[in-house]
């Protein structure tokens, strides 16, 4: 070999043991990259999931209070239903008595009638709620009182249809003012419950 062929040498091994060095070092490098691209997805893919079970856990936790809600709904809606019902025979019942009927319309009408008053019965009760019983209680009370030619749009009681005002005498009425003070006992009584 010539010097010729020996400096051309020397330049190829040069050249080779510098690009092995070069393709050593690149391949570290790209180890390294890779390895750091590992951890990173690796702790993307751990905190993703843990922030969706967090999120799982606070949409069932969402649906368990709204399911809760509905339930206590559906329970308020029919205790209510079952309150309502009490109430409505109740009324039925203070009408089922005639004679203790009359006597509690008498008291009613009695407490607050004014002279000129048109006393209106409750729907269906035209024959119940006669001119005579109208006409005694004017004598009783001392005041002119009149029997309506019209019934009322409800379903017991009285209405007295005076000048200035109007008086509910209504059973109606009367039921609802005593429901506010006692359904929380009702309830109590029917279902065990303070709410």
């Amino acid at each position: 070999m010539n010097n010729k062929e020996a400096i051309i040498q020397k330049i190829i091994d040069d050249a080779e043991a510098v690009a092995a060095a070069n393709i050593g070092e690149a391949n570290d490098t790209a180890s390294q990259i890779l390895g750091r691209a590992q951890r990173q997805v690796d702790k993307f893919i751990e905190t993703n999931a843990q922030k969706a079970d967090e999120k799982y856990a606070d949409a069932l936790k969402r649906s368990q209070v709204v399911s809760n809600l509905d339930v206590k709904k559906l329970v308020q809606g029919a205790k209510k239903k079952v309150i309502d019902k009490v109430f409505e025979e109740s009324l039925e019942a203070i009408k089922a008595d005639k004679k203790r009927y009359l006597a509690l319309l008498e008291g009613m009408i009695l407490s607050c009638c004014e002279d000129g008053d048109e006393v209106v019965p409750a729907m269906g009760e035209d024959k119940l709620i006669t001119k005579k019983f109208v006409s005694d209680l004017s004598k009783k009370s001392g005041k002119s009182l009149k029997k309506s030619e019209s019934e009322g749009d409800f379903k017991g009681g009285v209405m007295l249809s005076g000048k200035n005002y109007d008086k509910n005498l209504t059973l109606e009425l009367e039921l609802s003012l005593i429901r506010e003070k006692l359904e929380s006992k009702i309830d109590a009584i029917l279902f065990g419950s303070k709410d």
